[in-house]
């Protein structure tokens, strides 16, 4: 009774200091308009006075009746804001008390009981909320509604339930209908009281009555702990059969007003429903687009997912005339799917916080405005009490056909549902907010007739109010009555144990307190009144046994893997792709229940590793740039997700004792404690194995993306310390707020650069480190360089490729950048190049065919460079064709001198370092020519040696550096 009256005092309070703001605003702004009106008097202009008059009164009146809207909201808000605190521990839901304190709200504008206490802005206020375009609770609203519980939703859980919630969403709803319908003529050919009702009518009716508004149901569910998987399905048939209804609502009622589009019913759902889902895809990829540009930048971000919700459902309805609530949907699944990861971390909890916040508001106003309406509009005889009674009755047995229909087929589909969820799902099938707009397009509309419609709106408004007063408030008892609501022993154990742990900390913090020489003195028996014991868990669980122990602690431990993955998302040191393929996989396991080892992933090795298919299409023409890029980002992606699934392994293994405590309250010793323990250790130790093998691996095979990976997370966490340190001098007083901004928003944008960083922009980097340590490239100028890299082709190329064969035309000339290859002739293996190293050049060089048959014995990376991009490169950039007429020089030197006697017994890097300060001679003569060096070698054209008459043909290395050369041929001496 106390806080039914301090509620009373506080709207009192409002309304009487709202009533003094309106009359003192309403009489300033009437001012000028007597003092005109004293000057029209004075000039005796009887007709301009009239006028002014009139002026006057209109916008006097114009003032009430826009404030009445603003001030209904401000009393509303204060209604909702009241209840929820002063009944948060009743035994009615939140939403249910809305719709009773907007009964009594309608009741009292009703009965003309606020007039007569002089609260007339109250009374118009009211009056404003029972006469609401109904079209406005749906364009207003619905958005807010759908949107938040489509991205509040589990989105895996959502995927496995989908196909119940489409059932009962779709045919469910048409057999729905078709009972109510058809019960609905039944009572008027026993002549109870709808005499003029026709059967589209019975059909329209049945369609706005179907839909639930389960809002305090899913409360309910959430609170007392029932199955997430009950709460989904719930929830998604409400926000799909929403859709469905007002689809066919629009259909039906099109027919009953003559304005029914032409054409197959079918296929005009159809069009409607997948319209909808279209517009809501193409608005949610637009979205997603702009916000992944956008960093840390909660104003935008938040705003422009508002005006998507709006836009979805605006555009959808009043521009393409399809389902705006199924748009919505898309729009939100979307956004708690793939969008959840292109919202900025920062950011990501603040949106959350914004739509719990929008839903609340949105609750609060719609079922006050419900109850407000029903008081205020429906009128009621006897007869219609019979018809409300039976019609109340007759929805029950709709809803109760249209599960026990389809539960053989819901009970095999997704998660299945059990026989106890199914009488969950029947009692909870609450109906609200949609079905009363709906009733109220009707009830407004001229075209149909008046007795059949206001029936419509009172049997609407009936139901709405029994489901809401009579299923809302008894669907806890069912639960509990059910055993739904039921708490494992396992779980209840753990809780004990748990807050034993809090209070044995309380005690220590209390030892520790009393040597405070500020605190010493203090009542420590009254202090210790204030410790948590595990008194706040009611429920005294029986004895479990250890294998009870073994599941429960599996699920906690998959969730703890699971939140690591996110937390090293938000830190930036896991990628959106990343974090979404590891959660899944955590999903997916969750749905066994812990039943099965935590290292049976499933071959996770196959999920992470780049298909072979990926490595083949890069080698396509036109497209193959596309697929080398994919290439790239899945090798990052494998890279990405066994750094941080072993990351999360070790924190597992760290957290293992504490998340296994309680343990021994059961009927377990220290042996099986110890056991228990061993064997959750090794399933993580397996884990860990399989992702440091696959680590071992990748790097091995592909050092550049193992470099490009480890630089970015190094970056990362360089820019996080810095921001830690910036927020350290903030409180330590070293800097001033709007010096702390500027340094953050430098932060934050380095930050963004780092986002937006590509793998295929550190693997350039490789690649002109590596042209600078290829002996002849080299001397390739910087920007030659760059020019070179953005023209030619990177591709990766798996273990046992072959890149080019023997005798073969070859195109093209190759640096190795990452990995090994070896080269044939005729199947005898002639020898092995690595990074720095090159092939084709002397094919180039010589316009000859390829020599030898090239494989790759580990996955490598190769630049390709075409001779057109030579040509073409030469031409801007002359001096490029020495570095590559040398590189093909020292490649054919290189194979020569290896079978020479003189260096036969050097290895491959002493003869590269001697062949790399060699030099190169163009000889465009035949003259004589006499070098200084050890040896000479003929790359190109024919020679003669000095006392010699044998013509050597290139390749060969010359007896003497005393030559004489045809024209256009090369010669490399080697100091």
């Amino acid at each position: 009774m106390r806080r039914i009256l301090l509620l009373l005092t506080v709207l009192m309070g409002v309304s009487l200091i709202t009533n003094g703001a309106v009359s003192i605003y309403t009489t300033n702004t009437t001012l000028p308009t007597n003092e005109h009106t004293s000057i029209t008097q004075s000039q005796n202009s009887k007709d301009t006075l009239d006028k002014e008059e009139v002026l006057s009164e209109s916008s006097h009146e114009k003032h009430s009746i826009n404030l009445a809207p603003l001030f209904f909201i401000i009393l509303s808000l204060f209604i909702g804001t009241a209840t929820r605190y002063l009944f948060r521990k009743g035994p009615l839901p939140y939403t249910i008390l809305l719709l009773i304190f907007g009964l009594i709200l309608g009741a009292l504008a009703r009965f003309d009981i606020l007039n007569t206490f002089d609260l007339n802005l109250i009374a118009d206020s009211i009056n404003w909320a029972g006469n609401i375009d109904p079209h406005l609770i749906l364009y207003l609203f619905l958005p807010t509604l759908i949107f938040e519980a489509a991205y509040s939703l589990h989105i895996h859980t959502f995927k496995k339930s989908l196909g119940n919630a489409v059932i009962l969403a779709v045919p469910g709803i048409m057999v729905a209908i078709l009972i109510t319908s058809a019960a609905i003529m039944l009572m008027k050919s026993f002549g109870i009281g709808l005499n003029q009702w026709t059967f589209l009518l019975a059909l329209l009716f049945g369609t706005i009555i179907s839909a639930t508004d389960p809002v305090a149901v899913v409360a309910i569910l959430k609170e007392v702990g029932a199955s997430k998987r009950l709460s989904t399905i719930t929830e998604s048939e409400s926000m799909l059969n929403d859709g469905t209804a007002i689809v066919i609502f629009m259909a039906i009622f099109g027919l009953i007003t003559g304005e029914a589009a032409n054409g197959n019913a079918f296929i005009e759902f159809l069009r409607v429903s997948l319209g909808g889902v279209l517009v809501g895809a193409i608005i949610g990829w637009g979205i997603l687009s702009w916000i992944k540009r956008v960093f840390n930048d909660a104003l935008i971000e938040i705003t422009v997912v508002i005006g998507a919700a709006y836009l979805s459902f605006f555009l959808a309805e009043s521009i393409f005339h399809v389902s705006g609530v199924i748009a919505v949907v898309t729009l939100g699944i979307s956004m708690a799917g793939p969008g959840k990861t292109k919202v900025s971390p920062g950011v990501t909890h603040f949106l959350h916080e914004f739509w719990e916040l929008a839903a609340f508001i949105a609750n609060t106003l719609i079922f006050i405005i419900v109850g407000v309406v029903i008081a205020l509009q429906v009128n009621y005889k006897i007869s219609d009490v019979i018809i409300l009674f039976l019609a109340y009755i007759t929805i029950h047995i709709a809803r109760l056909g249209t599960i026990y229909i389809f539960y053989p087929l819901m009970k095999k589909i997704g998660y299945g549902i059990s026989f106890k969820d199914s009488i969950v799902l029947w009692w909870g099938g609450l109906r609200g907010a949609v079905a009363l707009a709906l009733a109220l397009i009707v009830a407004i509309d001229s075209r149909i007739p008046i007795e059949p419609r206001n029936q419509l709106l009172s049997l609407t408004a009936g139901i709405v109010l029994l489901t809401s007063l009579i299923n809302a408030t008894t669907v806890r008892w069912l639960i509990d009555k059910l055993g739904l609501s039921k708490v494992d022993n396992i779980k209840i154990s753990l809780m004990k144990q748990s807050l034993l742990q809090v209070k044995l900390s309380g005690e220590k913090e209390i030892e520790k307190l009393k040597s405070n020489r500020y605190m010493s003195g203090a009542d420590w028996k009254r202090v210790s009144d204030f410790l948590i014991d595990n008194s706040l868990t009611e429920e005294t669980p029986e004895s479990f046994d250890i294998n009870d122990a073994l599941i429960e602690t599996r699920k906690r431990l998959l969730q703890k893997e699971k939140e690591s993955y996110w937390r090293q998302f938000n830190m930036g040191m896991l990628s959106s792709d990343g974090v979404h393929l590891l959660s899944d996989q955590i999903d997916v396991l969750l749905d066994f229940g812990g039943k099965i080892p935590l290292s049976e992933r499933q071959d996770i090795e196959k999920i992470w590793k780049a298909p072979k298919t990926l490595s083949k299409l890069q080698n396509l023409p036109l497209i193959g740039k596309i697929w080398k890029r994919r290439f790239i980002n899945r090798l990052t992606l494998s890279y990405d997700c066994a750094r941080a699934f072993v990351a999360a392994q070790e924190e597992n293994l760290k957290s293992l004792s504490s998340l296994a405590i309680g343990l021994s309250i059961g009927e377990s010793d220290d042996t099986s404690n110890n056991d228990f323990l061993s064997m959750l250790e090794d399933e993580i130790n397996a884990n860990r194995l399989t992702g440091q093998t696959f680590l071992r691996n990748l790097k091995e095979k592909y050092p550049d993306i193992r470099t490009n990976i480890e630089t970015l997370l190094a970056s990362r966490s360089l820019l996080n310390q810095q921001e830690e340190m910036i927020e350290k001098l903030k409180k330590q007083g070293r800097l001033e707020p709007d010096e702390v901004t500027q340094i953050q928003s430098k932060v934050q944008n380095l930050l963004k650069r780092l986002t937006d960083t590509s793998t295929e922009k550190y693997t350039n980097l490789k690649v002109a480190e590596t042209i600078k340590n290829t002996p002849g490239l080299d001397k390739i100028s910087s920007e030659a360089a760059k020019q070179l890299i953005a023209k030619s082709q990177i591709k990766f190329f798996p273990e046992g490729a072959v890149l080019l064969k023997e005798k073969s035309s070859s195109k093209s000339v190759f640096l190795i950048i990452n990995g090994t290859i070896n080269y044939y002739s005729n199947q005898k293996l002639l020898g092995v190049k690595e990074s720095c190293n090159t092939f084709g050049f002397y094919e180039w060089l010589t316009s000859s065919k390829i020599r030898h048959t090239v494989k790759a014995e580990t996955p490598v990376s190769i630049l390709i460079i075409s001779y057109s991009t030579i040509n073409s490169l030469s031409k801007k950039y002359p001096e490029i064709l020495n570095p590559f007429k040398f590189t093909a020089s020292t490649e054919i030197a290189l194979e020569l001198l290896k079978n020479n006697e003189n260096y036969k017994n050097l290895t491959s890097r002493k003869l590269r370092k001697i062949i790399s300060n060699a030099q190169l001679e163009i000889i465009n003569d035949e003259e004589k020519h006499r070098f200084e060096g050890s040896s000479c070698i003929l790359v190109k054209g024919e020679a003669i040696v000095e006392n010699e008459d044998t013509l050597s043909h290139a390749p060969a290395i010359l007896s003497e550096c005393n030559v004489r050369c045809k024209d256009d041929s090369i010669i490399i001496v080697i100091p």
